[in-house]
């Protein structure tokens, strides 16, 4: 499911310039990462510090490879489901079976060890393993997992302050306000990820997308929470 890219791949925004497109990818990851699924060239300009002639031609050339749609007079740019699978695509290599499990079972501890922390604003409720490790061979893509999180204070009155203020304990730099208000949604990935290149976390409205569009394509298993809920919730969105 993991699609595989080439670290000397590259995307070019006119006048013999290129972006690699590793970047390319961290930079769908961020527009995701803020609960988006489009951007607009003035994102592109201040992302690459390109030029307007330039952000124009490497919007032009990310349309021509199918990674973003062309709307609304050229202003905003969708996500295409290649541009979807772009953002949990992977530059490494193949891995063991063995490899990857051992992966799983670390990522399912991490999942314990995090839950275990009152300080967190999230409580992870659903991991669900896809792709290449559901089936049989010995060499995998990347591990590629979904997971389900929600906040442990459903009824907070003020969300986005509390975000900042968790954002601000942690002693990191922001490059952004919205980087800053992402911060905890991104940190539970990093704590899964665990700095191991092999595990891909999909945002979980991007994996229910994918298992209504394909339901017959994209076999999963539930390895944390309940299978009858992730079953039910699959079969709700698709009949939206």
């Amino acid at each position: 499911m993991t699609l595989q890219i080439k670290n000397t791949d590259e995307v070019s925004c006119g006048a013999g310039g290129r972006i690699p497109i590793t970047e390319v990818r961290d930079f769908f990851r961020r527009i995701v990462s803020h609960h988006h699924d489009s951007f607009g060239l003035p994102d592109l300009r201040e992302q690459f510090s390109l030029s307007q002639k330039s952000a124009r031609a490497l919007a032009s050339n990310l349309v021509a490879q199918g990674y973003v749609e062309a709307q609304n007079s050229a202003l905003e740019y969708p996500l295409t489901e290649k541009g979807r699978a772009l953002v949990r695509s992977s530059a490494a290599g193949k891995v063991s079976r063995s490899t990857a499990e051992d992966a799983l079972s670390g990522l399912l501890k991490r999942v314990e060890q995090y839950n275990l922390d009152a300080d967190k604003i999230f409580t992870i409720e659903t991991v669900v393993v896809f792709g290449s490790f559901l089936g049989f061979g010995d060499k995998l893509g990347d591990l590629d997992v979904a997971m389900k999180k929600r906040d442990r204070n459903l009824k907070d009155p003020d969300r986005a302050q509390t975000a900042l203020a968790y954002a601000r304990q942690s002693g990191r730099n922001f490059s952004s306000f919205f980087d800053e208000l992402a911060w905890a949604d991104r940190e539970v990935s990093l704590f899964l990820k665990a700095r191991k290149r092999t595990i891909s976390i999909l945002d979980w409205d991007q994996f229910l997308r994918m298992a209504c569009a394909n339901p017959e394509r994209i076999p999963y298993k539930v390895v944390f929470g309940s299978p009858e809920e992730v079953a039910a919730e699959i079969r709700s969105r698709g009949s939206k």
